[in-house]
Protein backbone atom coordinates (compact mmCIF):
# COMPACT_ATOMS: atom_id res chain seq x y z
CA UNK A 1 0.00 0.00 0.00
CA UNK A 2 2.99 2.79 0.69
CA UNK A 3 3.93 2.27 -2.81
CA UNK A 4 0.58 3.17 -4.37
CA UNK A 5 0.46 6.37 -2.25
CA UNK A 6 4.09 7.07 -2.92
CA UNK A 7 3.28 6.64 -6.65
CA UNK A 8 0.58 8.79 -6.16
CA UNK A 9 2.34 11.51 -4.52
CA UNK A 10 4.83 11.62 -6.94
CA UNK A 11 1.90 11.61 -10.48
CA UNK A 12 0.79 14.52 -8.82
CA UNK A 13 4.40 15.97 -8.00
CA UNK A 14 5.54 15.65 -11.92
CA UNK A 15 1.99 16.67 -13.06
CA UNK A 16 2.66 19.75 -10.98
CA UNK A 17 6.06 20.35 -12.48
CA UNK A 18 5.01 19.77 -16.26
CA UNK A 19 2.32 22.50 -15.76
CA UNK A 20 4.30 25.04 -14.42
CA UNK A 21 7.24 24.26 -16.81
CA UNK A 22 4.50 24.13 -19.73
CA UNK A 23 2.81 27.73 -18.47
CA UNK A 24 6.32 29.22 -18.03
CA UNK A 25 7.32 28.27 -21.33
CA UNK A 26 4.51 29.22 -23.30
CA UNK A 27 3.89 32.62 -21.13
CA UNK A 28 7.67 33.58 -22.49
CA UNK A 29 6.45 32.88 -26.34
CA UNK A 30 4.81 35.83 -28.51
CA UNK A 31 3.38 34.62 -31.51
CA UNK A 32 5.36 35.84 -34.94
CA UNK A 33 4.05 39.45 -36.23
CA UNK A 34 3.84 39.01 -39.95
CA UNK A 35 4.76 41.97 -41.87
CA UNK A 36 2.17 42.95 -44.23
CA UNK A 37 3.22 43.93 -47.97
CA UNK A 38 1.34 46.42 -49.55
CA UNK A 39 0.92 46.62 -53.52
CA UNK A 40 0.30 49.96 -54.51
CA UNK A 41 -1.75 49.97 -57.73
CA UNK A 42 -1.63 52.69 -60.01
CA UNK A 43 -4.97 52.49 -62.04
CA UNK A 44 -7.75 54.99 -63.66
CA UNK A 45 -10.76 54.86 -60.78
CA UNK A 46 -12.83 56.23 -63.53
CA UNK A 47 -12.24 53.55 -65.84
CA UNK A 48 -14.90 51.78 -67.83
CA UNK A 49 -13.81 49.06 -66.04
CA UNK A 50 -13.06 50.74 -62.91
CA UNK A 51 -15.71 48.52 -60.71
CA UNK A 52 -14.91 45.37 -62.61
CA UNK A 53 -11.04 46.03 -61.09
CA UNK A 54 -12.63 47.04 -57.16
CA UNK A 55 -15.01 43.88 -57.48
CA UNK A 56 -11.22 41.64 -58.65
CA UNK A 57 -9.56 43.37 -55.96
CA UNK A 58 -12.14 42.26 -53.30
CA UNK A 59 -11.99 38.87 -54.19
CA UNK A 60 -7.96 38.80 -54.49
CA UNK A 61 -8.17 39.80 -51.09
CA UNK A 62 -10.72 37.57 -49.39
CA UNK A 63 -8.45 34.76 -51.00
CA UNK A 64 -6.24 35.42 -47.66
CA UNK A 65 -3.17 36.37 -50.43
CA UNK A 66 0.43 35.83 -48.75
CA UNK A 67 3.56 35.57 -50.29
CA UNK A 68 5.82 32.36 -48.86
CA UNK A 69 6.41 33.94 -46.26
CA UNK A 70 3.78 33.93 -44.89
CA UNK A 71 3.41 37.55 -44.61
CA UNK A 72 -0.27 38.98 -46.01
CA UNK A 73 -0.86 40.99 -48.99
CA UNK A 74 -3.13 43.86 -49.29
CA UNK A 75 -4.08 45.67 -52.44
CA UNK A 76 -4.39 49.30 -51.99
CA UNK A 77 -5.12 51.58 -55.03
CA UNK A 78 -2.87 55.06 -55.43
CA UNK A 79 -5.43 58.09 -55.56
CA UNK A 80 -4.39 60.55 -58.14
CA UNK A 81 -5.59 61.89 -61.47
CA UNK A 82 -4.97 59.07 -63.57
CA UNK A 83 -2.92 60.98 -66.53
CA UNK A 84 -0.86 62.94 -63.77
CA UNK A 85 -0.25 59.29 -62.43
CA UNK A 86 0.86 57.99 -65.03
CA UNK A 87 3.20 60.73 -65.59
CA UNK A 88 4.73 62.01 -62.27
CA UNK A 89 3.99 59.50 -59.85
CA UNK A 90 4.66 56.09 -60.57
CA UNK A 91 7.44 55.90 -58.21
CA UNK A 92 4.54 55.34 -56.00
CA UNK A 93 3.23 52.18 -57.63
CA UNK A 94 4.60 48.33 -57.19
CA UNK A 95 1.35 47.88 -60.48
CA UNK A 96 0.45 50.08 -63.13
CA UNK A 97 -2.92 49.16 -64.96
CA UNK A 98 -3.41 51.62 -68.06
CA UNK A 99 -6.94 52.33 -70.01
CA UNK A 100 -5.23 51.60 -73.18
CA UNK A 101 -1.58 50.62 -74.67
CA UNK A 102 -0.75 54.31 -76.06
CA UNK A 103 -1.33 55.59 -71.96
CA UNK A 104 2.50 54.55 -71.74
CA UNK A 105 3.54 56.81 -74.05
CA UNK A 106 2.64 59.51 -70.93
CA UNK A 107 6.37 58.19 -69.35
CA UNK A 108 9.38 57.16 -70.66
CA UNK A 109 9.64 54.51 -67.53
CA UNK A 110 6.32 53.29 -68.88
CA UNK A 111 7.16 52.41 -72.09
CA UNK A 112 10.85 51.03 -71.32
CA UNK A 113 8.40 48.57 -69.18
CA UNK A 114 6.14 47.84 -71.95
CA UNK A 115 7.94 44.91 -72.62
CA UNK A 116 7.33 42.95 -69.88
CA UNK A 117 3.05 43.91 -70.07
CA UNK A 118 0.45 41.52 -70.13
CA UNK A 119 -3.38 42.13 -71.35
CA UNK A 120 -5.56 41.83 -68.46
CA UNK A 121 -8.96 42.42 -70.49
CA UNK A 122 -10.68 39.30 -69.62
CA UNK A 123 -10.09 39.84 -65.77
CA UNK A 124 -11.76 42.97 -66.58
CA UNK A 125 -14.87 41.77 -68.97
CA UNK A 126 -13.13 44.43 -71.56
CA UNK A 127 -11.88 41.98 -74.29
CA UNK A 128 -11.55 42.39 -76.89
CA UNK A 129 -10.19 46.04 -75.90
CA UNK A 130 -6.30 45.74 -74.32
CA UNK A 131 -6.01 46.77 -70.93
CA UNK A 132 -2.47 46.71 -70.29
CA UNK A 133 -0.74 45.88 -66.47
CA UNK A 134 2.95 45.63 -65.48
CA UNK A 135 5.06 45.79 -62.67
CA UNK A 136 7.68 48.76 -62.94
CA UNK A 137 11.57 47.45 -62.66
CA UNK A 138 12.10 49.42 -59.66
CA UNK A 139 10.71 48.33 -56.15
CA UNK A 140 11.55 46.46 -53.15
CA UNK A 141 11.64 42.58 -54.11
CA UNK A 142 8.66 41.59 -51.73
CA UNK A 143 6.65 44.28 -53.01
CA UNK A 144 7.11 43.34 -56.47
CA UNK A 145 6.84 39.25 -55.49
CA UNK A 146 3.45 40.22 -53.80
CA UNK A 147 2.56 42.61 -56.89
CA UNK A 148 3.40 39.41 -59.63
CA UNK A 149 0.91 37.29 -57.25
CA UNK A 150 -1.95 39.55 -57.99
CA UNK A 151 -1.31 40.18 -61.51
CA UNK A 152 -1.37 36.13 -62.09
CA UNK A 153 -4.79 36.56 -59.96
CA UNK A 154 -5.82 39.05 -62.56
CA UNK A 155 -4.56 36.67 -65.53
CA UNK A 156 -6.96 33.99 -64.96
CA UNK A 157 -10.69 34.36 -65.81
CA UNK A 158 -13.36 35.82 -63.28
Amino acid sequence: MRYDVCMASRLKFISAVLAILAFAGLSGCKPKTKKTTVVRVARNLSSPYGSEMDRRIVEFQLSNPRLPSGNPIVIQTVESDYHDLLQNHLSNADLVIMDALADADLNPTLQADMAHAVNICSAVKACPAEVPALIPSSGSPDRREAAQKFLDALQKQP
